[in-house]
Formats: C-alpha cells, structure tokens, sequence
C-alpha cells in the first residue's frame, strides 16, 4: 500500500511539473506571437514562423491539459479505489454516531430524558420532540413536520411560531449542554439532532 502510494504520488508530481511547464512554454510562444504581430512590417517567412509559434502554444497547451486531466483522474481513482478496500471505514464513521445516539433514552410518560445514566425532567414537547428525532432515519425534522408530531397548530410559519421554535431549540440545547449532542438548524425549516465530535488532545 505505501509502495502504491508512492509511486501515485511520483507520478502524480510528474504530471504537475510538466503540466506547468507545458503552460510555461505555451505561455512563452503566445507572447513572442504578440510582439512579432506588433510589427507590420514582417516578411513572409517571419509571418510563416509566428504561425509556428502559435502552433507550438496549442502543442505545449494540449499537453498540459492533458497532464492536469490525468492528475484529476488518478486522485479520483485512487480515493474510489480506497474506499471500495475499506468500505468499514465509512461503515465505521455511521456506526459510531448511531451509538452516540442510543445513548439517549427518553420517557415518554413521565417526560424524562436519561443520557448515560443521568436523569433530567423536561417539558412534554422536548420530550416528544427528541423521542422523534432520536427515531427518525435521518435524526431530521421540519419546521412542518413538529405539527403532526405536536398534534396541534405549532407552526404556522408567523413570527410567533418560529419564536416558539426557537425557544424549543434553546431548551433542548440547554437540555443537552456537555453531553455532546446539540439540536441544530441545517435549514432554513429544518432541524437535525447531532453527536458533536470529540476533539483528540
């Protein structure tokens, strides 16, 4: 693997070098093109050579995009080709915040929230709300949604409903404060509850 690694690697500096200068030199003939076109007094044969120029330009121009082309297209496979070797890594990624999130538990009768042993009483809303989000697929809710699971009129999209989601947001933060969770907004009517990461000291 570290063998493959290096030599993607070597490769992959080869094609950026001659990327560059291939760019480099196609630069250098387009602007000895200009200069000579400058002057209107050419003969035949020096209009005959700043046509060669501009060939040489494409030349040393195609061969760079070719070069960045095929740098774009090794990284690509090599990332695609790693993750088909270990798909466990994603695998492991998911698997892990999912057992962040069994961590909860929530009483639905008594309106409790339990986290790792830890009791804490709260309204029958943030009670109603987590034990929904903790349950969904995606750990996701819309601003839409906290209608059917409040069974009542709670958004209606008024200022005063969306300062009651605020509020909810807030109390369910302060809920989870230090416990490594957080109710946050990845929409603009749309909530998701999410495992914080721990930071490696």
């Amino acid at each position: 693997m570290k063998h493959k690694f290096t030599l993607i690697i070597s490769v992959v500096t080869a094609l950026l070098l001659t990327t560059i200068i291939g760019a480099t030199i196609s630069l250098y003939h387009c602007m000895k093109w200009v200069s000579y076109c400058n002057d209107e007094t050419l003969p035949l044969m020096a209009v005959k050579f700043t046509q060669n120029l501009i060939f040489h330009a494409y030349y040393w121009m195609g061969i760079a995009f070719i070069c960045l082309c095929l740098v774009v297209a090794m990284l690509v496979w090599y990332f695609r080709h790693q993750q088909k070797l270990h798909p466990e890594l994603s695998d492991m990624i998911a698997d892990t915040s999912e057992c962040e999130f069994k961590k909860i538990r929530v009483n639905r009768y008594t309106n409790e929230i339990t986290i790792d042993g830890t009791t804490r009483p709260s309204r029958r809303q943030v009670a109603t709300l987590l034990d929904y989000l903790l349950k969904a697929p995606t750990h996701e809710i819309s601003f839409t949604e906290l209608n059917t699971v409040f069974n009542e009129n709670f958004f209606d999209g008024s200022p005063a409903s969306k300062r009651k989601i605020s509020n909810l947001k807030y109390e369910i933060n302060d809920l989870l404060k230090n416990l490594g969770f957080e109710l946050v907004k990845t929409s603009s009517d749309q909530f998701a509850l999410t495992a914080k990461r721990k930071e490696v000291i």
